[in-house]
């Protein structure tokens, strides 16, 4: 006896049955019934066969058992219905009158629920008549609007033509002289074998992949067997569907593989029903039957199971397209070449790079350059190299200039500019002490000892697209991923987290009191916690700017300034600014905002206005610590905003450069490059003109050329005290 059972608590849900109701006009004729989850049993001679399946869609599911049996009436051979979650499917193949019936689930781990199992195919048919009529009475007296519904029309058709009970009998399949294959996979001179053994029957589904077009499961529910093979050790050997199997290996040997690279000391992994003990520390594996641990590294494991997959994958595809062999496939292919990265250097953990050394921190901020007042600085230009296409340089101490283009990162000597290293590299570069962080055109990202160019890691990361965003914190880097999130990667190179955002990439991203504050572009701001990327608040606010204040965080709208608690995201208090906030600068126990064409002036302590000054010009604020808060504009214009004395610069042109502030020195480019005393703006030096320029820490000066880098050292200051 058969029975199909859709289970009916869903008939009881108050949600379903008011959302049922409410349907009218084209929502009503476009109901598909995927909303509706209920439990489907299927009772072959009393026993559920389906049991702790779980529930389903359960009217498509019925759907679709109901055609897959028209199918076979049709004449096909084979079919397949969803019935379950993970996905769970139900293969039916035609036996004359029978029904052979095999329930595989998908979901990890990949196992058959039910096989062998042979039906009277007239009576299943009969047992989804009445399953399917049953569903359609019931949907149509909850709302009788649904009675135009595609899915409600589809079932009464179903029910129509399995009611006739006239059916073809099955289309034979050509007989195949199968004969038994063995798959071998190694590794090159290595111990470790992977051998599947695929015997007559298993190759003959493979080979009429191309004749079940509604059941691409059916070529691969044959049995067969896969033995790893390592000399000084008894082979291991599973039985079962070969296809399962090595879909459930690639997973756990990509499991394994990112266990290794992260670090962890152990992990066990199962080789069908043997239990694979690794201590990933020394790179051994224990197996029960084994005398003693064996010398197996994770990528060589990892290898050879792509392999294996891969050929079966292979044998498969010979014979006819098949959509799940083609998956098979990639996934070996992807694992293949993730491993291949590893082994190469694009993506490694190795003892060096593991135990790297800590990054050398930028030495403490140097106070400024003179006690007094600065009445001259003397430079001397010491170098010039031709640098085509730079369109960035960056001062590292000690020693070293790195100059970005758009294709790669060279590092000159700040005292000969010989050329030290050169990396092909995107924009975007960004430095935590000597320790580079950049990404390549492709998916890489890469840590770099700025000094030597030793490369510490290369981390790859699937699916990155340009540009990539960087923002180095205390223990890694944060990497954009636009159409994504973000994603961050650790010191020793290891994936912490990759997390999907709102919107994709974030705007702006300001770590402060252990939380990641974001500014995402869907238009709210955000807290992620640093160690998994988990989201711990989110709230409306389109940011302009993130700025750090103490434990709390400024944000800045286009309307608004907020001081917000990085925990929570709760406001602790929040102020109206000028329309168009384009920059902001915390200085002084206040945060100045350049918005509405005048700059405004907040205590930090409880947001009361300060002051405000009428700037029109002004596109830039700058701040240095206990020295200057100075507004830039176009041609190089500039002005002192706090302190006794308030000077001002006119421009020169309408060139848009923001200009540089540092240790009490303000750089503008005014045509010749200038630079002035940023606390009387008294013009103190004046070098040649320049595309850009940057100032290093002892205030060396890198500037860039149409065609060329120099360098001008300072060699000696004049100042009053």
């Amino acid at each position: 006896m058969i029975r199909i059972r859709p289970g009916r608590s869903w008939r009881l849900n108050p949600a379903y049955v008011g959302e049922l109701r409410a349907l009218r006009g084209a929502r009503a004729k476009g109901f598909t019934g995927s909303d509706i989850l209920d439990v489907l049993g299927i009772e072959v001679d009393g026993v559920d066969i389906a049991a702790g399946v779980g529930e389903a869609r359960v009217l498509q599911a019925v759907d679709e058992l109901a055609q897959a049996l028209i199918r076979i009436g049709e004449g096909q051979p084979a079919a397949q219905a969803t019935i379950g979650p993970g996905p769970t499917e139900l293969v039916l193949e035609a036996r004359g009158h029978d029904l052979l019936l095999t329930l595989v689930t998908l979901a990890p781990p990949a196992r058959v629920i039910t096989s062998g199992l042979l039906v009277d195919g007239q009576k299943m048919r009969a047992a989804t008549l009445h399953a399917a009529r049953g569903l359609l009475l019931d949907l149509l007296a909850i709302s009788p609007a649904l009675s135009g519904a595609r899915l409600a029309r589809r079932l009464g058709a179903e029910c129509a033509v399995l009611a006739r009970g006239r059916h073809r009998p099955a289309r034979p399949r050509p007989p195949r002289d199968a004969e038994p294959q063995t798959l071998l996979s190694h590794v090159h001179r290595k111990p470790e074998k992977l051998s599947i053994q695929l015997p007559p029957e298993t190759m003959a589904r493979l080979r009429s992949v191309a004749e079940v077009p509604f059941a691409p499961l059916a070529a691969h529910v044959g049995r067969g067997s896969v033995t790893l093979l390592r000399s000084g050790a008894p082979g291991l050997t599973w039985e079962g569907p070969v296809f399962l199997f090595l879909r459930n290996l690639l997973a756990d040997a990509g499991r394994l593989i990112e266990a290794w690279e992260s670090g962890e000391p152990a992990l066990t992994l199962m080789f069908g029903t043997h239990e694979l003990r690794w201590d990933l520390t020394a790179d051994e594996v224990r197996a029960q039957g084994w005398k003693r641990p064996l010398k197996l590294p994770p990528l060589r494991l990892a290898k050879i199971a792509a392999g294996a997959s891969e050929l079966y994958a292979d044998e498969t595809l010979r014979h006819g397209s098949d959509e799940l062999a083609a998956d098979l496939r990639e996934r070996a292919r992807a694992l293949l070449t993730h491993c291949t990265d590893l082994e190469s250097g694009d993506l490694r953990r190795t003892p060096a790079a593991v135990a790297a050394p800590p990054p050398q921190e930028a030495r403490e901020k140097r106070a400024s350059l003179a006690h007094g007042r600065i009445r001259r600085l003397v430079y001397r230009e010491i170098w010039r190299k031709p640098a085509a296409g730079a369109v960035r340089a960056v001062p590292i101490e000690p020693g070293r200039l790195v100059v970005e283009s758009s294709e790669h990162l060279a590092a000159l000597d700040l005292l000969t500019g010989q050329e030290i290293w050169r990396a092909p590299a995107a924009p975007g570069a960004v430095n935590r002490g000597s320790e580079l962080f950049y990404a390549e055109h492709g998916d890489a990202l890469v840590r770099l000892d700025a000094l030597c160019g030793e490369v510490r890691w290369k981390r790859r990361l699937r699916g990155a697209r340009q540009p990539a965003r960087l923002w180095p914190l205390s223990a890694g880097v944060l990497r954009a991923l636009p159409g994504e999130g973000l994603a961050l990667v650790g010191d020793s190179g290891a994936l912490e987290f990759r997390a999907k955002l709102p919107g994709g990439a974030p705007h702006h991203v300001l770590p402060v009191s252990g939380v990641l504050v974001v500014a995402l572009s869907s238009g709210s701001l955000a807290g992620l916690d640093p160690a998994d990327g988990r989201l711990l608040w989110k709230r409306g606010f389109r940011a302009r700017a993130l700025l750090a204040c103490g434990a709390r965080a400024l944000a800045v709208s286009s309307e608004t300034l907020s001081c917000i608690d990085p925990q929570t995201g709760k406001t602790d208090w929040e102020r109206e600014v000028p329309p168009d906030a384009s920059d902001a600068a915390v200085h002084d126990g206040a945060v100045a905002v350049l918005a509405g064409g005048a700059v405004s002036t907040f205590s930090l302590g409880d947001g009361e206005r300060r002051g405000r000054f009428e700037l029109g010009w002004a596109r830039h604020l700058l701040s240095d610590e206990d020295g200057a808060l100075i507004a830039v504009g176009p041609g190089g214009a500039a002005m002192r905003l706090d302190g006794r004395k308030r000077w001002s610069i006119d421009g020169a042109g309408d060139a848009s450069a923001a200009g540089v502030l540092r240790r009490g020195v303000l750089l503008l480019q005014r045509g010749p490059t200038e630079l002035y005393d940023a606390a009387d703006g008294l013009l103190v030096a004046q070098l040649p003109a320049a595309r850009a320029a940057a100032l290093g820490a002892d205030l060396c000066c890198a500037l860039l050329h149409e065609e060329a880098v120099s360098l001008h050292k300072l060699a000696t200051h004049l100042s009053v005290v």
